[in-house]
């Protein structure tokens, strides 16, 4: 991780990383559940082609 001077840079760093890694965890649980998701790279991506949620 890139370290900034700014503490507020650091923390939109590690949330970038934090929701790259959520968004490789959905992919791994929907791959395992038969579901699959081209490949996503970008939150938007992802927000684009996800179906909705049932509850």
């Amino acid at each position: 991780m890139k370290q900034y001077s700014v503490a507020s840079q650091l923390i939109l760093v590690g949330k970038a990383w934090e929701i790259r890694h959520q968004l490789k965890q959905l992919s791994k649980q929907n791959s395992a559940s038969g579901t699959s998701y081209k490949s996503v790279s970008t939150l938007g991506e992802y927000l684009e082609n996800r179906r909705p949620v049932s509850r």
